[in-house]
């Protein structure tokens, strides 16, 4: 569809050679894709392709220089998740029947994530000698090979213990988690899991998923009084614009609570109203 589209244009365009695709040409296709409403990830994906297309015929010297160089990308929209609320985490934790392997898997995938951040990747990759159960500190490897140190606490210890005790030795993987055959545990079958659970207990508005997890854990950490930098570090976000994000959703939900619990408007009093004060 991208290489359709993109010769369609370009003979809209009556630019028939890769030498006179231009800055300009290249600025009014992103231009006709916005008008289009395509969505920021496809442009994006649609700019990358093209500029690594260009790139090569430029080394080739097919062309004298890539004019994507001169274009700057399209930005992302960063479309938040909607966390969960407690009592959609109460209900979830609930609804699974840990008497069953698999189930008490999960439940304790979630509750790891609901405590840390971390990413489902990183979970599901998580190894025996990567958690350090005296010091309450896992050692992760994150995006890009980059490994950070994430706190633990002492719930999620405590799930980490009594998942280990059942699940019993793997030594040939050396995974924390592992499914009902010992093997590496399958990150589409957590998601498909915490989507039928979230569907069977009736959550709506909200996608249950180990994404929503992720963005439940950094609202409630900066709520409860978590800084930004610590949270960075944390999530393992190279930068602080996605965690502005997450403290900015946590004021709002702040001034949402003063708004229904301010102690002046609980009293009912009108400001300019006449009242007759008695003093004793």
């Amino acid at each position: 569809m991208t290489v359709r589209c993109w010769h369609r244009f370009l003979e809209a365009q009556d630019v028939t050679k890769a030498k006179e695709v231009t800055p300009t040409v290249i600025r009014a296709y992103l231009e006709d894709m916005r008008n289009r409403k395509l969505a920021s990830g496809y442009m994006c994906r649609t700019y990358g392709g093209l500029r690594c297309f260009f790139g090569f015929l430029a080394r080739e010297r097919l062309i004298p220089q890539n004019p994507f160089e001169l274009v700057e990308k399209p930005r992302m929209e960063k479309k938040l998740i909607r966390p969960l609320s407690m009592d959609q985490v109460r209900a979830l934790l609930a609804g699974l029947d840990q008497k069953l392997f698999p189930n008490h898997t999960v439940w304790t995938v979630m509750v790891l994530i609901l405590d840390t951040g971390l990413r489902i990747s990183e979970v599901i990759g998580l190894g025996n000698d990567q958690i350090d159960f005296q010091a309450g500190v896992l050692r992760v490897m994150g995006k890009g090979g980059k490994e950070r140190q994430v706190p633990f606490g002492t719930t999620s210890k405590q799930a980490l213990v009594n998942y280990m005790a059942r699940r019993g030795e793997v030594p040939d993987q050396g995974l924390f988690f592992v499914n009902r055959y010992g093997g590496k545990l399958c990150r589409i079958w957590v998601q498909q899991t915490l989507r039928f659970l979230g569907r069977r207990i009736g959550i709506k508005g909200v996608r249950v998923s180990p994404h929503t997890l992720r963005h439940t854990f950094a609202i409630n950490y900066v709520k409860n009084g978590g800084d930004a930098f610590s949270l960075q570090r944390i999530l393992g976000h190279s930068s602080l614009d996605m965690v502005k994000i997450y403290v900015s959703l946590a004021d709002q939900d702040v001034a949402t609570m003063y708004r229904k619990f301010s102690p002046m408007d609980r009293l009912g009093i009108v400001p300019g109203a006449k009242r007759r004060v008695l003093v004793h």
